[in-house]
Formats: C-alpha cells, structure tokens, sequence
C-alpha cells in the first residue's frame, strides 16, 4: 500500500520533464518500469537465450535455490525480544510483536511476507515493503512492493516524500511507479517508512545475482531448451533429405511439410519413413550421448548452487552426497546460507521499526528449530547441559515442546548425583551431618567429590579446603 498524497510538482513547459526530477534526486538504482518486459528481453548470453529474473525461475535449479532460502527464512519464529538481567525475555503484549509474528498486515502472512521479500531479494537483489504508520507514527502495517516498480535515490536538496515525511540532503529515499504512466503515479517514500531486505552487494542496493550469473543461467537455459527440442522430435539428431532429382521450391516446402507432419515429435519417432523422388535420409545432428547433455545438466545444478550459496543436496542432488555427517552438513547450511538472510531481517527491523531510541528491545528470528539433530543426538546434548548446571528440566521439556513440570523443574542440578548448585557452593559439615540428616553415622569423605568441588570452586574464584 502506496501513499496517494502528493505535493505540487513544477514540470519544464512544453515538456513532461518534472524540476525534481533533475534537481531533487540522484538516481542509485536501475531505472524500473512496470512495462519493462515488452522492450527488454535481458541480456543475449554466449549461449544465444536470454536470462531475465523471469526466465531464470524457469530452471529447476533456481527455482530450488529460491524456494529453500525463501522458506526457511519464512518459516522461523520471529518475535520481539527484551533484554533482562538474565537473559530475554519475548515481549508478547508489544504492538510490533504481533506484525513479526503473524500479520504484517491484513493480506500478509508473517511467513508470506519473510518468503516473499527473501525471493525478491534473490531475483532482483532487493526486497522492499512500505512501513504503514498508526495516528502515533508506530509501525501499523508493512506492505510488500515489487522490485521492478521501486528506484532507490538519494536526496540533492531539501524536500518532501507524498506523505509529507521530510527527506533532507543527502538521505535515501524511494520512488515507487504505480503503473498508470502519469507524473502522480510515480510516489516518494521516506526512507524511515521503507523496510529494505538487500541481497548481497555494496552500497544502498543489492547485487542482481541473476544478472551476473547470465552466463551460467544462459548455458542451463541454453541446455533445457536443448533437450525439451531434442525429445519433440522423437529423440533424434537433426535430419536431412537428400533428393537425387531436383525440386523447385514449392515441391521442397510441401515434402518438409509431410516429413514433420508424420515423422516428428516422441509419437511419431518410430514409425517408418517412405521417401519418394529417389530421397536418402542424413543425420547431420549430434545426439544426446554425444553432447553430454545429462553430465552438463548435473555440472550445471552444482554451478547454479554455488551462484546461490545454497549445497547441492538442498536442492536434491543427490549425486555426490554422504549422509555420514548429515546433522554436521545441516549445521553447515544454517551457518553459511540460512544466517545471513536472517540477520538482514533483524537489523532492519531493529533499526525502521524501533529506531535509535529502541532501549533494551530487539528482535529475533528463532533458528534453533533448524540446528536440532535427531532425538538420540538431542537427548546427550541435553543430558550434558543438564549435568553441567545449564538447563533445568524445564528448559529441556521447553525445548521439546512439552509441558513443564511446575517449579521444582525450575531447579538447576549439577554432576551424576543431581544435587543443587547451591548444596554444591555450600556443602553440609559430614562431621556434624549424619546419613540423611537421620542420627545415622557420620558420611565418609568421598574424595572424588571434594575434587570436584575443588575445581567448581576453583573455577568460580574461590579456594576450598580437604576435609
């Protein structure tokens, strides 16, 4: 949702070139336009096909790339958080809470909205949504606008956006086409109302990934429309008719006609031909074993990959993968795919929907949900903390997504015997402490214990003395 407010614009007589135009703005971004697509095609690739954002979607491989980054960003949890002494806590009553978690607005699913603008931010290097303000200037409402109708500049002088938000010299802003074609339909939006999820790049916008992997794009396109031509006639090279007694040009129209007509296409590929005028039949064409069309095809899965920092086995190919370390290699694309497109959203969000005056609140995209292993490899992490003193069984059930078991699962242990952290710091005096506190006789020092409590002493800056 755009603003329709717009304030006076001076345009040169005679023209329909509009004064801010050439003094109010400099352009960062790639001029768009909404009808772009019926005057340019994309870049002509060695490979002799052209590579847009929309034609790249149409490999399977990007498609994959785009559908496992984009997704996986959506599905997380991503709430508002306070810092507290000791720790965080989620801020479930806070207004901003409730646009991260379900509805950026009304038509927007949470996961929609992260999917949407991850995909656009990978297609087009940038991902861009309107932050729609309530009568108090908090964010109400945040609306995903296309890449393709969105220009990124930067301010020359003083001025106003169309909702009357001031932009000073030297600020970003956004100029957004509505598509009618007319001067009003063409609106700026300040900055601070502008979330901006960029791809990777430098500077205020982000790299168009399709546009400098054109190449490798273009020869997997180039390969696709290759083998989709090589099946539709039959899963034959190309062929020529050789005629013995000349033809004028009608008669070679009318003989090429009734040769494709009956002969080419999978339906017709093995049905046997009858030549008349003395013909022979060449295969000029290399076939699919000659041209390595299934080898290029798995070459290019991996090329595409390595394009999109995405492992080839997310994306299903399988050809090379070991499933050995599969818990290590999940880990791996968490760390190296997954993070970098969850901490753009956060320090985004942090800064347009709080700004500098945020104090302790912050937001956060849950990831833990994408590093758990399976329940064997969970169950000794959790028994190691839990021995450690880290986590309580409520935090383990929390975890797990199981209900807690009142308060006594509040309760933090340490060591094989499970005892508390603080009968470790302070220990009972076994010669006045008898067995269970019973009148029974004194415990025997146990001198595995007391080294253990020498070290957690030792550990915490205390000394502690043998008994």
């Amino acid at each position: 949702m755009t603003s329709t407010a717009s304030v006076p614009r001076l345009r040169i007589k005679g023209t329909g070139i509009y004064l801010d135009d050439i003094v109010a703005q400099r352009t960062i971004s790639e001029p768009r336009h909404p009808d772009r697509r019926r005057f340019y095609n994309g870049p002509r690739t060695l490979a002799g096909v052209s590579v847009t954002p929309d034609t790249a979607v149409t490999i399977s491989t990007v498609w994959a790339c785009l559908r496992y980054l984009s997704q996986t960003v959506g599905v997380m949890p991503w709430r508002v958080m306070k810092e507290v002494k000791n720790g965080a806590t989620v801020q479930k009553t806070h207004p901003t809470d409730w646009l991260l978690w379900k509805r950026p607005s009304p038509e927007w699913s949470s996961m929609q909205f992260r999917e949407t603008l991850t995909h656009w931010a990978l297609r087009w290097g940038n991902g861009y949504a309107e932050i729609e303000p309530d009568q108090l200037d908090r964010p109400f409402a945040m609306w995903p606008i296309h890449p393709e109708r969105t220009q990124v500049c930067r301010a020359v002088d003083d001025g106003y956006s169309s909702a009357g938000d001031p932009i000073l010299e030297g600020e970003l802003f956004y100029e957004v086409n509505n598509g009618d074609g007319a001067a009003g339909g063409r609106v700026k939006i300040a900055a601070k109302r502008m979330f901006h999820i960029r791809g990777f790049g430098e500077g205020p916008v982000g790299v168009n990934v399709v546009q400098y992997a054109a190449e490798s794009l273009g020869w997997a396109k180039a390969a696709q429309l290759f083998g989709a031509s090589f099946f539709g006639n039959g899963a034959t090279p190309a062929t020529v008719v050789l005629n013995k007694k000349p033809l004028k040009s009608a008669g070679l129209r009318r003989q090429r006609a009734e040769f494709e007509q009956l002969y080419k296409g999978p339906r017709n590929s093995n049905k046997t031909a009858f030549l008349d005028n003395e013909a022979d039949i060449k295969r000029i064409g290399l076939n699919a074993e000659e041209t390595q069309l299934l080898e290029i095809h798995q070459y290019l899965v991996e090329e595409i990959c390595r394009w999109f920092g995405v492992p080839p086995h997310k994306v299903m190919h399988l050809l090379r993968a070991t499933f050995s370390n599969i818990e290590q290699q999940a880990i791996e694309v968490v760390v190296d795919s997954v993070s970098p497109w969850v901490k753009r959203f956060e320090d985004e969000a942090d800064f347009k929907l709080f700004g500098q005056n945020r104090g302790n609140l912050y937001t956060k995209i849950n990831m833990r949900a994408l590093m758990r292993g399976d329940s064997k490899t969970r169950g000794e992490y959790y028994k190691l903390m839990r021995e450690a003193g880290a986590y309580s069984p409520n935090r383990i059930l929390e975890l797990e997504d199981e209900n807690t078991i009142g308060s006594d699962g509040d309760i933090h242990t340490m060591n094989s015997t499970y005892t508390t952290l603080e009968r470790i710091a302070n220990p009972p005096d076994p010669a006045t402490a008898g067995i269970g506190h019973n009148g029974g006789p004194p415990i025997e020092p146990d001198e595995a214990a007391q080294t253990n409590m020498a070290e957690f002493h030792r550990l915490m800056g205390r000394e502690v003395e043998h008994a």
